[in-house]
């Protein structure tokens, strides 16, 4: 659907109840005016009407009982987080080690066609254990390849970091809620 502004929504609307056959002719400005400020309430209805206005409203606002306090605090948060938090520990980790860092000022070349960053992980492998490979022709090997683009383990690391991350950080936050479900209910 085309968004449009207020007042173009409410003469089309105009337009389409009188073309239905409902005779509609509010004063625009003061509809305009009316549902802006409707806006804090729980709904709002507009009829036709025979006042000066040529409409009524009727708005409906939520009552207390309506709302519902899921009760749950900062403090419950923290709570979980802090039972939770050796595999956050995890998914810190493997986030640093997989931030890019700019291949010339590691002292790295860097070859036509590739990335100009590496991640920590694999500055690290390169550094120590610059000859840890896959053993060529394996399938490991032709899968880390077309999969990874290397068959260096650090490297297969170092692109595999992020998704790991990304996937802990998602049990992370999951783990948590539901501790806090658990809490509160």
């Amino acid at each position: 659907m085309r968004e449009t502004n207020r007042y173009s929504a409410i003469h089309s609307g105009i337009r389409e109840l009188n073309f239905c056959g409902t005779d509609f002719n509010p004063d625009v400005h003061s509809l305009s005016w009316e549902i802006l400020i409707s806006r804090r309430y729980g709904g709002t209805i507009i009829l036709p009407s025979s006042n000066e206005k040529g409409f009524e409203i009727v708005k409906y606002s939520a009552s207390e009982a309506d709302i519902k306090d899921d009760g749950v605090t900062v403090d419950d948060l923290w709570e979980c987080t802090k039972e939770h938090y050796g595999l956050t520990a995890a998914t810190g980790l493997f986030a640093t080690a997989s931030i890019p860092i700019n291949k010339i000022k590691l002292g790295y070349r860097v070859h036509p066609g590739s990335s100009k960053y590496t991640s920590l992980s694999s500055h690290i492998g390169l550094k120590f254990f610059p000859r840890t490979n896959l053993r060529s022709g394996s399938a490991s090997a032709n899968a880390a390849k077309r999969v990874f683009g290397t068959t260096r383990v650090f490297g297969i690391i170092g692109r595999a970091l992020p998704f790991a991350a990304v996937g802990l950080a998602v049990f992370d936050a999951i783990s948590i809620g539901q501790c806090v479900y658990k809490k509160n209910n």
